[in-house]
């Protein structure tokens, strides 16, 4: 056996790669392990350009590199994922003349655990800082965009408000905004949302090929040019879970040519973790401000009627006072006195009024006091009294699981309460009917309040009317809105609200629809 056979049978025996490199940077040969880790066969590496040289590494010095005198480069057979090689090149080496050799071993998962590790640790500088919630998720969105792998990322989330979902953050792709809206109409269509199964079974999703059955489904054609702006193949959802309970989704765009290995996942995972604690810790934020506001305005309240009506009361005392004693008086002083004593108690009366009202406005919501539905009773109960009218009502019981708390809530009870007294204002009706139930499938709460009465007034469903702009404004805020119809005289009119409720418990959502 030559000399030349026996070096390259020892070297084939190795378990690490080794290639002789010539002067010009070309692989003058390879052996089994290193074709192996390089992905290409010998024949089709022996001629090709080599990667083992300072100008084409990575950064020296990373955790990749833990033997002395490493360095590391980056290797990528066509279309095929690149890989990390940390390598150590020899002096010219007898064995093949003025030939290089080179040991060389696969570190790209050492790599990429690199660069978890700092994402992790820049996320979580992020999550230290004074920055918005929408700021904190837009840098998570980046940090894993930029990881090998990843073409695009988005992280759909409530707000600390709670009232629906929304994209926080989106990395990679050029168009932000209309994303949102074009995944809901492609809901509507029947699309499989992945998102939201994912937050349904509470476990991460991975679709291998999902580029290709968006494109194929005409479920998807409002999302297809959009899915198209970036170069990915498969997908991955997982959710953002918090205390049992799924807060939003964080979607991964596998990148075309690689694959979701177990350390991509690991990382989208984690990624996915601290996501969720910031949406938390927003939220409880958002929860602690709201509830500093409710008590300062039970205190103000407290203040007022204990202070102010007060006063404003003895004011009145003293004026109806003044008037007995201008009785008493001779004219034209009399008269002067007894004006004066009118104006003021006028002025009183007023200002009680409007102390009232802001007191009453201060408190706290009847709904969240009693509950939806008693206060609905309560209400109905007194128009019915008031007006001699009947009220039919019809109401399904909400949960803060549906609809994630009171404002909800109080927005649906002062929609049906402005619409009652509008019919019964206007319309002179003999019954109302209120029909307000829970669509789960449609994630919606539709509100119909239909009278028997005369119709009401074109001005006051024109769109001007205080009373239809402040239904609309709360129906707005969820997303929903309110439309009103009225026939001839004596037809009656309709009022219909619909307003979405946020994602609530996975159990009442139909998979991949919710």
């Amino acid at each position: 056996m030559d000399e030349r056979v026996e070096w390259e049978s020892a070297l084939d025996a190795l378990a690490t790669g080794a290639a002789l490199v010539d002067g010009d940077g070309t692989i003058r040969w390879v052996n089994r392990a290193g074709a192996r880790l390089m992905r290409r066969s010998r024949e089709e590496l022996i001629g090709s350009v080599a990667p083992f040289r300072p100008e084409n590494g990575a950064p020296q010095g990373t955790t990749a590199s833990r033997e002395a005198g490493e360095r590391v480069c980056v290797w990528q057979a066509g279309t095929r994922a690149p890989r990390w090689l940390a390598y150590v090149r020899g002096a010219d080496d007898r064995l093949g003349g003025e030939a290089t050799l080179v040991s060389f071993r696969d570190v790209t998962e050492y790599q990429q655990q690199h660069r978890s590790a700092a994402a992790l640790a820049r996320t979580a500088a992020s999550m230290a800082s004074d920055s918005s919630l929408e700021a904190v998720l837009g840098a998570m969105a980046a940090e894993i965009q930029r990881t090998p792998g990843v073409a695009g990322t988005q992280i759909i989330t409530f707000g600390p408000s709670g009232d629906r979902l929304q994209l926080m953050g989106s990395a990679g792709f050029e168009q932000v905004a209309p994303f949102f809206d074009l995944l809901m109409a492609s809901r509507d269509r029947g699309a499989d949302l992945i998102t939201h199964r994912s937050m349904s079974e509470r476990r991460q999703q991975v679709l291998p090929g999902r580029r290709a059955q968006m494109l194929a489904d005409p479920a998807w054609e409002p999302l297809h040019a959009y899915v198209s702006q970036l170069d990915w193949e498969d997908f991955v959802g997982t959710p953002l879970l918090s205390r049992g309970k799924a807060l939003g989704a964080l979607n991964v765009y596998v990148a075309t040519g690689y694959q979701a290995t177990p350390a991509l996942l690991d990382f989208i995972t984690a990624m996915a973790e601290q996501a969720a604690l910031a949406v938390d810790y927003a939220t409880l934020i958002h929860q602690e401000r709201v509830s500093a506001r409710r008590e300062e305005r039970k205190r103000l309240a407290r203040d007022l009627h204990d202070s102010v009506v007060q006063h404003v009361f003895s004011i009145g005392m003293q004026a109806k006072a003044l008037g007995g004693i201008a009785r008493r008086l001779d004219e034209p002083l009399a008269g002067r006195v007894e004006a004066v004593a009118r104006e003021v108690t006028d002025l009183v009366d007023h200002v009680q009024r409007d102390l009232r009202g802001v007191v009453l406005a201060l408190q706290p919501p009847v709904s969240a006091k009693l509950g939806l539905l008693p206060a609905l009773n309560a209400l109905a109960e007194a128009i019915e009294r008031r007006y001699d009218v009947n009220v039919d009502l019809t109401v399904d019981a909400l949960t803060e699981e549906d609809t994630g708390g009171a404002d909800f809530s109080e927005d649906v009870y002062q929609i049906i309460s402005e619409a009652l007294h509008n019919a019964v204002k206007h319309a002179a009706p003999t019954v109302v009917h209120v029909d307000a139930r829970l669509d789960r499938e449609r994630r919606v709460m539709g509100i119909d309040v239909v009278d028997d009465g005369r119709g009401v007034p074109v001005n006051a469903t024109a769109g001007g009317g205080y009373g239809l702009t402040s239904m609309r404004d709360r129906a707005g805020r969820w997303g929903g809105s309110v439309a009103v119809t009225t026939g001839e005289e004596g037809s009656g009119t309709r009022v219909r609200a619909e307003l979405p409720f946020p994602y609530g418990r996975p159990e009442h959502r139909k998979e991949g629809m919710a």
